[in-house]
């Protein structure tokens, strides 16, 4: 091999990394403490997830024709969840990506710097980011989904946005469904022992190694290319009543075994009722 493939692939493998840690960001945007910051949150996720799809007992419920047609290349899709469920998702479609490679998952993720927290450990796992949300960059988003969508990727997006409210469904998945005919499927899980992160605006689920996940899918809705202002706002409406009624089965069954930080004595806890504490510290 000459010297030049030499510095061909070296610049290459330079312009991979770089991409993989900075997306289409210049590296001198970022402060040295969000580098080793969006650095050590990246390797953690990874860590997570890898330790998720391999340690825990996954249960799968309304899923095997919509796996099926993605594995096969048959149909792509748009995944609709809220916020707090994002964890056992990006495990969920990294096993899929891992059994078939050509599967691309694109995630629709704040365009703010904090949304790097989200968006490294995406890239770094071979998915594809999207920047963007309801409160920064929609128009541009909801485009750029279009174009990828129509192009045979399947993206993954939350419903309450990077912000919330929590449980109230931003109407950007129902317009890009209408502009692509790309069914929506809605997903929820329920974790037999879960870390909640008590004091986020959303409550985060992540679970525990060595649990189990119960994932529930809803079936394929399709949103007719000609809806009406009217009837997408009926769909939201639907589509918000449906994820809610999946929800409440998933808080139903979910276990939080370990709430971080650690709540203090006399703290008032933002947590839903229905959820079942497990463990010493939340004795009442």
């Amino acid at each position: 091999m000459s010297v030049a493939s030499d510095k061909t692939d070296s610049r290459a493998w330079e312009s991979f990394q770089r991409f993989r840690h900075y997306g289409l960001r210049n590296p001198r945007e970022f402060t040295l403490l969000e580098k080793w910051k969006y650095g050590f949150t990246s390797a953690a996720a990874r860590t997570l997830i890898r330790v998720v799809t391999q340690s825990c007992r996954w249960k799968l419920e309304g899923d095997h024709e919509v796996r099926a047609n993605l594995l096969h290349g048959r149909q792509n899709y748009i995944f609709l969840l809220w916020h707090n469920r994002v964890p056992a998702f990006f495990a969920y479609s990294t096993s899929i990506s891992n059994r078939n490679p050509t599967v691309l998952f694109d995630s629709i993720v704040s365009a703010s710097h904090d949304g790097e927290i989200l968006a490294r450990p995406i890239r770094e796992l071979g998915g594809g980011e999207i920047r963007g949300s309801s409160s920064r960059d929609a128009a541009r988003a909801l485009r750029e989904a279009v174009e990828r969508a129509k192009r045979g990727s399947t993206i993954a997006t939350v419903g309450d946005g990077p912000r919330g409210p929590r449980y109230r469904l931003k109407p950007g998945p129902i317009l890009l469904a209408k502009e692509t005919g790309v069914p929506i499927v809605l997903m929820t899980w329920a974790g037999s022992r879960v870390l909640q992160m008590h004091r986020a605006w959303d409550q985060l689920m992540i679970p525990l190694p060595r649990s189990t996940i119960t994932a529930r899918f809803g079936e394929p809705f399709h949103v007719p290319a000609d809806a009406s202002p009217r009837r997408i706002a009926g769909i939201r409406r639907e589509l918000e009543t449906r994820l809610g009624e999946m929800t409440k089965w998933a808080d139903a069954n979910t276990r939080v075994a370990v709430q971080f930080p650690k709540p203090k004595e006399a703290e008032v806890l933002k947590r839903r009722k229905k959820i079942e504490l497990v463990g010493r510290h939340f004795e009442e």
